[in-house]
């Protein structure tokens, strides 16, 4: 049994002898040094079409055994904006024995806008159709591209058995936080008074507070249910657009001819 007891204690000697020199040589090729990123201004600037290098502007890092690390800075994700068009990004270097180094910063988007809705098609409707104005509504962002899946009615109060004018109301936000919202009008109209197609380029403008608009611009071609195109000039066009007050506003074009009438409304939002 003694015998057995000197063994263990020779055995636990010689196991700490070797831990101990395991130890020493991992304390010898340890990197006692970090990487440092560094940055030459406290707020970067870029476009919303930004490339990737442009996030890593004005940037730097060095570590003391491996030396310029620049080449080697990675960018994570944006946060939440700050204030519009403003948010912090986060970037990350790692040098050879795997330790990191992260700096965070300020982004500008110079030319960033909160994001726009879209319309398929204007929001007029024949009495007694099956619809759903939401369903014609999308947004596009200039960070997340299309987010038409983000859009929420909030209200409506269209009644589809019913002429009338209504509105539904939407919002939409981008990944970044920034909330828009819009209550457009919808147009509930006689079968008849549908029976001349007027098409516009697009169903939904922004155009900026001051802005010069012109209701005309905006009409394609006409045509009647044969499909025959009709002659555009002989629209009636009533435009409530003050470009000197931000807000929704609508433009009614209007023909009344041999061929049957027609109408459908644009819908205009100015924005500061």
């Amino acid at each position: 049994m003694r015998y057995i007891r000197i063994l263990v204690i020779i055995l636990f000697i010689a196991s700490l002898g070797i831990y101990g020199a395991a130890r020493i040589k991992e304390q010898a090729t340890e990197d006692p040094t970090r990487p440092v990123i560094t940055s030459d201004r406290e707020e970067l600037e870029v476009s919303t079409s930004y490339e990737e290098s442009d996030l890593l502007e004005g940037l730097t890092a060095e570590d003391e055994k491996d030396g310029d690390l620049t080449d080697q800075i990675m960018a994570g994700n944006f946060s939440q904006f700050i204030e519009p068009g403003v948010c912090n990004l986060t970037y990350v270097v790692f040098d050879s024995s795997n330790q990191a180094a992260t700096l965070t910063r300020r982004v500008r988007f110079t030319d960033y806008e909160a994001p726009k809705f879209m319309l398929t098609q204007p929001l007029v409707f024949a009495v007694g159709t099956e619809n759903n104005a939401r369903s014609y509504v999308h947004a596009t962002d200039q960070i997340d591209g299309d987010i038409s899946s983000m859009v929420k009615l909030l209200e409506s109060n269209v009644d589809y058995r019913t002429a009338g004018d209504y509105t539904i109301q939407v919002e939409v936000s981008n990944s970044l936080g920034d909330t828009t919202q819009a209550e457009l009008p919808v147009h509930i109209v006689e079968a008849s008074q549908l029976s001349t197609d007027i098409h516009l380029t697009q169903s939904l403008v922004y155009v900026k507070k001051g802005a010069e608009f012109h209701p005309e611009e905006y009409v394609d071609y006409v045509e009647d249910m044969d499909g025959n195109q009709l002659d555009a000039g002989s629209l009636s066009i009533s435009s409530q657009v003050n470009t000197g007050e931000a807000g929704t506003y609508q433009v009614q074009y209007q023909t009344d001819g041999d061929t049957g009438r027609g109408e459908t409304w644009l819908t205009v939002i100015v924005r500061e």
